[in-house]
């Protein structure tokens, strides 16, 4: 797993130069949430030639059955703009579809920079707020507002699963 943690800072390099540049040297998943999403098939990678380059891991939502709630996407820094994001959240969803139960995929993100909200609009996401939102991810938004996120930035997307 101490590969993942290497991908998720090469990832977030590319957050200097915004308002998220102090990511660079905060926190990784822990390996212990990095092995129980494994352990629930809930973890999926891409690879290159030359190794791992990218991860996803996920955990059904705490609370809220049928959401399946992305912790954390990351690919590493020379291996953006490939298209491999996109196919790793498209692995996310084809999981969600499969026999688990899941009706929406959710995540928190930032709403603005062009690889994190925007990014998740194209794929299909969409924003949640007031009611619409569920107890966990308020609680998530609060927890990374609490971490050093800007709540301004911060929001909560969903992805509607077809029946």
């Amino acid at each position: 797993m101490s590969g993942l943690a290497g991908i998720e800072r090469s990832a977030a390099a590319r957050f200097l130069g915004t308002p998220m540049a102090w990511l660079v040297q905060g926190p990784t998943l822990p390996a212990g949430v990095l092995e129980s999403a494994r352990r629930d098939g809930l973890l999926w990678v891409a690879e290159t030639p030359g190794g791992l380059a990218g991860f996803a891991a996920a955990q059904a939502a705490p609370g809220a059955p049928g959401d399946l709630f992305v912790l954390e996407m990351s690919v590493a820094l020379p291996c953006q703009g490939r298209g491999l994001g996109r196919a790793l959240l498209a692995a996310v969803i084809a999981h969600a579809r499969g026999p688990g139960g899941f009706r929406r995929v959710t995540l928190t993100t930032d709403r603005e920079l062009p690889w994190n909200g925007p990014f998740y609009r194209r794929q299909g996401f969409e924003e949640i707020q007031g009611p619409d939102m569920p107890a966990y991810l308020e609680a998530r938004l609060r927890e990374e507002a609490a971490g050093g996120l800007d709540a301004a930035r911060r929001c909560a997307m969903a992805h509607p699963l077809s029946p």
